[in-house]
């Protein structure tokens, strides 16, 4: 079953089992075809000159998932108007607040909380399921055999391109609440699912090579999805 129904609007839609308590994330569709560089005044939000240069549609995702990070921040208790960007494109969430944000095709999503919530980072990643003739691609970038194992299960009773999503996605969701402490690029294989369990929609991963004097070699993390449409996957980590 997805997690949201419809999608009119801006929606808020659980995390899934995470073993520490996360608020919501907010979604947000939008329309590239229907965006007007006035939306911007209209809902109070800045255009960085990198956003100026670029094309609609990434105008439009911007905007949106401008939007949805600052529902995630009032949710949080945190009034901004608006969310600046780093210079390397990363958002720059208010002072004592962390969060992530994620853009798929037409829909944006974000979650914030505050530092003091007991967790360190989050990350979030949205996907569409890849289509059948990339799995032999997306198997090889992402998964090892040996996860591919782990993700038998959830092959069987989903697909292969569903299962795959699932591994890709949860990855890039570790690799964003992780990239602000390990600050470089690493492989996908340097984190390798050990567990998966397909009723819970949740999986185990571990740390291959240690990354930072935080996240060493043999850590596990819980990684979680949950389903925004039978076609799009919402992944999140925590740590």
């Amino acid at each position: 079953m997805s997690a949201v129904s419809t999608l009119a609007g801006l929606a808020s839609v659980e995390l899934g089992a995470h073993n520490m308590a996360l608020p919501p994330a907010f979604i947000l569709p939008f329309d590239a075809a229907t965006f007007h560089e006035q939306d911007f005044t209209r809902y109070g939000i800045a255009r960085p000159p990198s956003i100026v240069r670029s094309v609609t549609k990434r105008q439009a995702e911007y905007l949106a998932g401008r939007r949805a990070a600052l529902a995630a921040l009032r949710e949080a208790g945190n009034h901004a108007t608006d969310l600046p960007i780093h210079a390397d494109r990363s958002p720059a969430w208010p002072a004592g607040f962390i969060g992530s944000l994620s853009h798929a095709r037409n829909l944006a999503v974000a979650v914030a909380m505050r530092m003091n919530a007991g967790v360190t980072c989050v990350g979030i990643d949205i996907e569409e399921l890849i289509a059948s003739d990339q799995i032999p691609s997306v198997r090889n970038m992402a998964v090892t055999c040996g996860e591919c194992e782990h993700l038998a299960a959830l092959a069987n009773l989903k697909g292969w391109p569903y299962a795959l999503t699932v591994a890709f996605s949860t990855k890039e969701s570790f690799y964003k609440a992780t990239a602000s402490t390990i600050g470089r690029i690493f492989d996908f294989r340097t984190l390798q699912i050990v567990y998966c369990d397909p009723i819970e929609a949740r999986l185990e991963a571990e740390i291959v090579d240690t990354l930072a004097p935080a996240l060493l070699a043999g850590q596990r993390y819980t990684l979680c999805w949950i389903e925004v449409r039978p076609d799009v996957l919402l992944t999140s980590c925590a740590w």
